[in-house]
């Protein structure tokens, strides 16, 4: 039995920006160069912005940080430190806030500014 390969180049999109199977920008119609005004994607700087984003989300949504902790069940420092825009959140928690959030998590934390 042969495994199915498909017949051209594989193309990854993460959050609009695509990349091959490698990790290595994809420069498409309807991304990077071509997207006519559209800043490229850069990940370090979604990385930097994702704590305020975070503790924008958290404050925005929540009384204070013991409700955080309930909600997401981590320590008085983790709230805290969200609270205070100290530290992002593990994948679980974002999705979390998402459940909780379906239609303002996603805006608040993966926006384009």
């Amino acid at each position: 039995m042969s495994a199915l390969r498909p017949n051209g180049p594989v193309v990854i999109y993460v959050n609009g920006a695509s990349y091959d199977h490698h990790g290595t920008p994809v420069a498409t119609p309807s991304s990077g160069s071509f997207a006519g005004s559209s800043a490229a994607y850069d990940p370090y700087e979604v990385a930097r912005a994702f704590p305020g984003r975070w503790a924008g989300y958290i404050r925005g949504h929540y009384s204070n940080p013991l409700h955080v902790q309930q909600v997401f069940q981590v320590s008085e420092r983790t709230a805290y430190r969200w609270w205070k825009g100290e530290g992002g959140a593990k994948g679980s928690h974002v999705a979390i806030a998402v459940r909780e959030h379906p239609v303002e998590a996603p805006q608040m934390l993966f926006a384009a500014e």
